[in-house]
């Protein structure tokens, strides 16, 4: 039976060498072989035991087992394991007789003597996961022995089949998902003295077992993502490796749009059912850069500026957008036509909102404020424009009213047509006040005229001003009439 144990002993060793070179070319990066439920183990090695004889030799054994798994968490299993095997504990003694706790004592022993021995038993283990492939564990359990010494002629009145404790610490290391390699020693304190068939001292015989093997998980967890949910369990069996997984192992996806944030360059769309494109942002269909949920007009054309809601641009605020709009600035509240422009009911060229005389027939030739031409811009040549001061101040100031430039709108455009005129602007008052007073206010008046027509685009160089004041009165000042003919400016050609 030695010869037996040697050679499944050194069977089992070489046989390792092509499993391991074979399958440590496929391990994969995870500890797989952590979260296998069951798995199967044949075990090889040598024993050497402790006993009243003086010297133990190393014999070989032999075990097998199958361990359960119910409880694994990420890098931590316990479960339960069932073995069986045969061992030989081998002794040798030079002393020809040694006291003996039996009569006769002492007793005549022989030089060498064995036992065979066969287990079956059970364990609680604990393994914990170092790294990728390595599982160190340990196990404490109790193991049913039956045990026969060999060559001694004396059989003395003891149970040989006995219960001891099994304590035992071991490694297992990954070769692949299915498969690893086992390293073990167990430490076996019997509760007998007779291993050797005699029992000599105080001490139980005890022995040690170091045993090297392989490990096969025919039943298992597999996670073939190596996401930490099993493939029984995993909804997306397939997430690339190092993606951050839900409970149901699928990427997380944490705006919910359909798009795992790996995946998403939007990852903070809101939630409620925004539509997304591939890459997980919501979906600007006129590609604006205002998206779809936030657009107020979702069909804007390419390359349209838009504001903040996706609308086109409209600066003036007319209705008509920008891209669209032919005349950019028309003034707030101004009613527009098609293309932005100012509506101009009678097509007389100037808009209704400026247009004094919106109704005119069509083809009329009108002045700037819209109204037909007068006598006097038809003229070829005027010397001389009197302006009624109460018709185009407000009283005792130089500020024109509105209803004046109606009139010098059409006196600009007679200058206007003569560029090369001279023109000579006097401001006239009546001779209520005092003389110094009513000369600045003559003067000013003078210049509230020249200013607005250089803002009708006269040259400044065809105007000269004086403030005439009360010396040059057109009637007396002795009657209200009279003082007001007198409040008057003078627009009078020089060339």
């Amino acid at each position: 039976m030695t010869n037996c144990f040697k050679i499944l002993f050194f069977y089992l060793i070489i046989s390792l060498v092509p499993i391991w070179h074979s399958y440590s070319q496929s391990a994969s990066t995870q500890n797989t072989f952590l979260s296998q439920n069951f798995i199967l183990s044949l075990e090889s090695g040598i024993n050497y035991g402790f006993s009243d004889y003086q010297k133990s030799k190393i014999e070989p054994g032999i075990r097998g087992s199958i361990e359960y798994f119910p409880v694994i968490f990420t890098k931590t299993r316990i479960g339960l394991r069932l073995f069986g095997g045969g061992t030989r504990l081998s002794f040798s003694d030079s002393r020809e007789q040694i006291p003996s706790n039996d009569l006769p004592n002492p007793r005549t022993i022989p030089a060498d003597i064995y036992t065979d021995i066969i287990q079956v038993g059970s364990s609680l283990s604990f393994g914990f996961s170092l790294g990728e492939s390595l599982i160190p564990y340990l196990s404490v359990g109790a193991a049913y022995l039956q045990f026969s010494p060999k060559y001694f002629d004396w059989e003395g009145e003891y149970d040989k089949n006995i219960f001891s404790v099994l304590i035992e610490g071991g490694v297992k290391i990954k070769l692949s998902d299915r498969f690893g390699l086992n390293a073990a020693v167990s430490y076996y304190p019997t509760p007998t003295d007779y291993l050797e068939n005699i029992s000599s001292s105080n001490r139980n015989d005890t022995f040690l077992s170091g045993l090297i093997g392989i490990s096969y998980a025919f039943v298992g967890r597999f996670d073939n993502d190596q996401d930490g949910i099993d493939n029984d369990a995993d909804l997306c069996p397939e997430t690339p490796i190092g993606v951050k997984v839900d409970e149901f192992g699928c990427p997380i996806d944490s705006d919910f749009d359909g798009v795992p944030d790996y995946l998403d360059k939007c990852s903070n769309t809101p939630i409620g059912g925004v539509p997304v494109d591939s890459i997980g942002c919501p979906i600007d269909a006129d590609n604006d850069g205002v998206p779809d949920y936030l657009d107020k007009c979702p069909n804007t054309p390419t390359n349209i500026g838009v504001d903040s809601i996706g609308c086109p641009i409209d600066a003036d605020n007319d209705g008509v957008p920008d891209y669209l709009d032919k005349c950019l600035n028309t003034p707030y509240g101004v009613e527009v036509d098609s293309i932005g422009c100012s509506v101009d009911s009678d097509k007389d060229g100037i808009p209704d909102y400026l247009d004094s005389c919106p109704d005119t027939p069509i083809n009329t030739k009108v002045d700037s404020t819209g109204c037909p031409e007068t006598t006097m811009q038809q003229e070829e040549t005027f010397y001389q424009f009197i302006l009624r001061g109460d018709d185009t101040f407000e009283p005792n100031s130089a500020t024109m009213i509105d209803l004046a430039k109606i009139l010098l709108n059409e006196i600009a455009s007679y200058i206007k047509n003569q560029p090369k005129s001279k023109w000579r602007i006097e401001g006239h008052t009546d001779n209520q006040g005092s003389a110094s007073l009513l000369k600045k206010l003559s003067y000013e008046r003078a210049e509230t005229i020249y200013d607005y027509l250089i803002s009708q685009g006269l040259s400044s160089e065809q105007f000269t001003i004086y403030g005439i004041g009360s010396a040059s009165p057109a009637v007396n000042n002795s009657t209200p009439e009279g003082r007001s003919t007198n409040r008057r400016i003078l627009i009078i050609r020089e060339d």
